[in-house]
């Protein structure tokens, strides 16, 4: 079943058409932590996603209709990052080779400050299979002065189905 999942996700991604107002998105899951959601963005592009909030911080993994890549966002209401900015990153489910990348700073609508980074079609069924399967997120920040990000990866599979089914309806 998992794999069916993970590969209506890549296959939905592949077949993604291109298509200003605020972001309207609505909870389709909610499992741990983790949500799964569906709607528009800022620009009104439809966009599904999964998403986990707390203590000041933020990670979402969204797929915006006619994209042909994930989109990474991780947010913290502390951080002081210029928009354009770039920061090296390692993303790293449990024992699982790192997720290497160069993000981009930027501003989310509240003002806090965020990264963003894309994973490409090519790779996402291997990234979508680790972050489902794992128990464990862990991200460091290269050369920086922010402290390591840890995440619980609990109730990701259910999520991730309902994120599947998102881009399968919506996108």
């Amino acid at each position: 079943m998992k794999r069916i999942v993970l590969a209506a996700v890549a296959a939905s991604l592949g077949l993604l058409a291109t298509s200003a107002a605020l972001a309207d998105t609505q909870t389709l899951a909610t499992a741990g932590a983790w949500k799964a959601f569906g709607g528009t963005s800022n620009d009104n592009t439809p966009v599904c996603g999964i998403s986990t909030s707390g203590n000041g911080l933020f990670f979402s993994l969204k797929v915006y209709k006619g994209d042909e890549e994930m989109t990474v966002q991780l947010g913290s209401s502390d951080w002081k990052i210029k928009d354009g900015a770039k920061q090296k990153l390692a993303m790293r489910f449990d024992k699982e080779t790192p997720w290497n990348a160069t993000a981009t700073g930027f501003h989310f609508s509240d003002g806090d400050a965020g990264l963003e980074f894309v994973v490409k079609l090519k790779n996402l069924e291997t990234f979508i299979t680790e972050f489902a399967g794992g128990n464990k997120l862990r991200i460091n920040f290269e050369g920086s002065d922010v402290d390591s990000w840890s995440a619980g990866l609990s109730g990701t599979a259910a999520v991730t189905a309902a994120f599947a089914d998102c881009i399968k309806k919506r996108l």
